[in-house]
This record gives structure tokens, sequence and C-alpha cells, in this order.
């Protein structure tokens, strides 16, 4: 699979790209997103912590797979992402 078709293959489930060139679903109240680089791409949720400058957010990976080895399988879900 290569990195266009893969933003082809989430745009068609709702996903939408964001300035940075992510795509991003919120979801139940939760904000998800699909970190791109050029050979990789991480499936990642956002959190709400606490510091002592305040409330801040960031992003926790899920899972995370090389574009080489995502595809698509026959029911349309991808596979091939790992832990």
């Amino acid at each position: 699979m290569t990195r266009d078709q893969f933003i082809e293959w989430a745009e068609g489930r709702g996903w939408k790209l964001d300035r940075y060139g992510h795509l991003r679903k919120s979801t139940g109240g939760k904000t998800y997103r699909f970190k791109l680089s050029r050979v990789a791409v991480r499936y990642e949720y956002r959190i709400r912590t606490r510091s002592s400058y305040g409330p801040t957010t960031r992003w926790v990976r899920i899972r995370s797979g090389y574009f080489s080895k995502l595809s698509i399988t026959d029911e349309g879900k991808l596979a091939g992402m790992r832990r």
C-alpha cells in the first residue's frame, strides 16, 4: 500500500486531513489521528494531562505500521498495524 492509497482509504471512512498533513477523526468525545510520515503511519489518540504549568494535551500511540506492510481486507478494514 502507498501513502496516497492509505489517505484515499481513510478519507472514504470520514477521516479529514488537518493542517499538518495528518488524518483526524473525533468519536465519542475522543480525538484520534493517523500521524503520517513518508514510510509509516501511527494510530494515536489525544489525552488531557495536568502539569505544573496547567492542563495540557498529548498524543498516545495505539498502533503503528509501515505502508509497505499495510493492506485492506475484503471487508474494507485495515490490516498490518502492530502494537
